[in-house]
């Protein structure tokens, strides 16, 4: 499984003696649900750059990451009083380059075990501690850096799942051609012209799936939608989003117990459904097929891509449920991970649909 640093304290200055200031944060790195910690040593690099010229560098530190702690304190400094004047940002990577580049998702092999993460920006007509936020920056493409905004609290529906990292690699290597084993999802993503593609995605979180789609993929309306308590963070990562030519991204809330409301779709019909790493908790499953089965008989040549991370044998109701709506298993694809100690998880991408 990918482990992600998290601030267990964002990073805030602090003074020291006249003169001087530093910089202080505790993180963590743990498994996207924040189930475990990693248990392997591993050197992180600690850079404080200005917010507005991030190429530039006031303060690096290296440090290690200890197997089987829980924390990890970073503090930076000495430093001189007048970088408090100026906003500031904090990266820490388990790279070892000191450069800006982001974590790569251009394929497999370069996925990092580790994600890296970088503060909101604190200091200078802001706050001295950083807002409880963190950003992934994530290379899908050599013109496409995804940049994803994370909450550092405990709600898991406000986290970036590591379903979602391998669901957006699968989806830019099909676009690019690079991936020719689903042809049908390689013939919905690989039409051109002016056609556009209508996509929605279910329990979309921090929505970087769909982020990606459309950051991606001209002419393509992507609706994101979960519940009402990631709509803050959702907005935001709207917000700051890319979309390619022709391209958008919404966001509106959805129970999947509820009817579908009227106002939902701008679109009578849709292209795709995402879910991603929605099947962990069975309790959910009936209300997650129900609403599934309810977007297909409205768009009965809709395909749904489900991306999930088997955690538990009872994530195995899920497929007998989607058998028994009648929707079709038409192409199973998997990718693995980076795991601790050289090891892998496995993905999985399911492509489901009423096509015969």
């Amino acid at each position: 499984m990918v482990y992600y640093i998290r601030f267990l304290k964002t990073p805030r200055l602090q003074k020291q003696k006249p003169g001087s200031v530093s910089a202080s944060a505790l993180i963590c790195i743990t498994t996207d649900l924040g189930d475990a910690f990693l248990t392997q040593d591993v050197n992180l690099l600690v850079t404080l750059r200005p917010a507005q010229h991030e190429q530039n560098v006031h303060c690096q530190e290296r440090l290690q990451w200890h197997g089987g702690k829980r924390e990890l304190p970073i503090s930076l400094g000495p430093l001189p009083a007048k970088i408090a004047q100026m906003p500031l940002v904090m990266q820490v990577t388990a790279s070892n380059s000191n450069s800006t580049l982001s974590d790569s998702l251009l394929d497999q092999r370069s996925m990092p075990l580790v994600v890296s993460s970088w503060s909101a920006p604190f200091g200078g007509s802001q706050s001295l501690v950083a807002e409880k936020l963190i950003e992934r920056r994530l290379r899908v493409n050599q013109s496409v850096e995804l940049r994803i905004w994370e909450e550092t609290g405990n709600s898991i529906a406000r986290h970036i799942w590591d379903a979602a990292l391998a669901s957006s690699m699968y989806l830019t290597q099909i676009i690019a051609g690079q991936d020719l084993s689903s042809p049908v999802l390689q013939g919905l993503l690989q039409v051109g012209g002016n056609r556009s593609l209508n996509v929605v995605e279910l329990g979309s979180g921090c929505g970087i799936v769909g982020i990606a789609l459309a950051e991606l993929l001209p002419q393509c309306s992507v609706l994101l939608t979960d519940l009402y308590e990631v709509e803050e963070i959702i907005t935001k990562n709207i917000s700051v989003a890319q979309p390619a030519s022709g391209s958008e991204i919404r966001y509106k809330p959805l129970e999947w117990e509820e009817e579908l409301p009227n106002d939902l779709f701008d679109t009578p019909l849709i292209d795709l459904v995402l879910v991603s790493d929605c099947t962990y908790n069975a309790d959910s499953l009936p209300a997650l097929v129900s609403v599934l089965s309810r977007l297909i008989q409205q768009s009965p040549r809709a395909l749904i891509l489900v991306a999930l991370k088997r955690r538990h044998e009872s994530e195995s109701i899920f497929f007998g449920l989607m058998q028994s709506a009648g929707l079709r298993d038409l192409h199973l694809h998997s990718i693995e991970i980076p795991s601790e100690h050289e090891q892998v998880d496995e993905i999985e991408l399911h492509c489901y649909g009423t096509l015969a």
